[in-house]
């Protein structure tokens, strides 16, 4: 039987401790007795006086510790290759880094790939979602942003913002991160309860004007075009007259049923009665509207 021991690197005397021995030194202690006064081997003591004498100071030495196995060129290598593709992932960085040295090179492992790239502060996340922009689209949105840009509070507050939201009845279909030990995986504080097809959930549509929230209506089944019309004649008209009062600038997205022959007809027919002012709505932009973040 073979028995291997590993030596656990010690821990350094601190500063005013080194200055300590040096002192009770310097008053005629014996090594021994000022290693039992300041709780330290006589080892300790004997070291931190040679270290003193060769070098004139009571600081501790830098400690080499292993040397890295990357050199200066693997981890200009191992950037260079994140930032031209953040999707490699470290195992496929490290193979690009490793075909590119000789065969004699000592190859690197993905535990050194993921270190270097943490202290260049390149850190694997995960990738946000957002909607996807043509040219056309980021073009309409600039023009509107260049529009709005100036507007003052007053103005805004004439907006009447309004939207539909689907609400989780049960849960949230949200990623869920949770801190635990080893064997606590399934741990009844550590999990989070789901039922099957997400527990359902409520189809809503709300709207606001400034500070004041107007009607929250739940929508029962799937809405259609004449049951967003519906919506218009009863909430959101009624709404805007009682928020803000005649002229008041309606705000909805570009959603197919809001855009219907129907309700695009209705909407117009009350502009030129002078009840409302429709706001050109850019697409593709649902982070721009305010009731986004109160339904969401």
């Amino acid at each position: 039987t073979v028995r291997i021991c590993i030596k656990a690197r010690r821990k350094q005397l601190s500063t005013e401790k080194r200055v300590a021995i040096i002192t009770l030194r310097n008053e005629g202690q014996s090594v021994g007795k000022t290693g039992k006064t300041l709780k330290v081997s006589p080892c300790a003591v004997t070291k931190t006086i040679k270290c003193c004498k060769e070098t004139g100071s009571h600081a501790n030495h830098p400690r080499r510790g292993r040397p890295r196995v990357t050199s200066a060129v693997e981890y200009k290598s191992i950037q260079v290759t994140s930032l031209r593709n953040g999707r490699l992932t470290a195992a496929q960085i490290r193979e690009q880094v490793n075909g590119t040295q000789s065969s004699s090179s000592r190859h690197i492992s993905t535990t050194s790939v993921q270190r270097r790239l943490c202290e260049t502060g390149i850190h694997g996340r995960i990738s946000a979602r957002k909607p996807l922009l043509k040219k056309g689209n980021k073009q309409k949105r600039l023009v509107w942003t260049k529009e709005h840009k100036e507007w003052t509070l007053d103005q805004w507050k004439s907006v009447l913002g309004s939207d539909e939201s689907k609400l989780e009845i049960f849960g949230s279909n949200h990623r869920v991160f949770v801190r635990r030990r080893k064997g606590e995986r399934m741990d009844s504080t550590c999990l989070v309860p789901a039922v099957k097809h997400g527990g359902g959930g409520v189809v809503v549509w709300g709207c606001f004007a400034g500070d004041t929230v107007g009607d929250l209506l739940q929508i029962e089944g799937i809405l259609k075009h004449y049951g967003y019309h519906s919506i218009l004649q009863r909430h959101a008209i009624p709404c805007g007259l009682g928020l803000v009062g005649p002229s008041f600038i309606f705000q909805q997205d570009n959603d197919p049923r809001h855009t219907s022959r129907l309700c695009k007809g209705y909407l117009t027919k009350k502009e030129s009665d002078g009840v409302l002012h429709q706001m050109t709505w850019p697409p593709q932009s649902p982070k721009l509207n305010p009731i986004e973040m109160g339904l969401g």
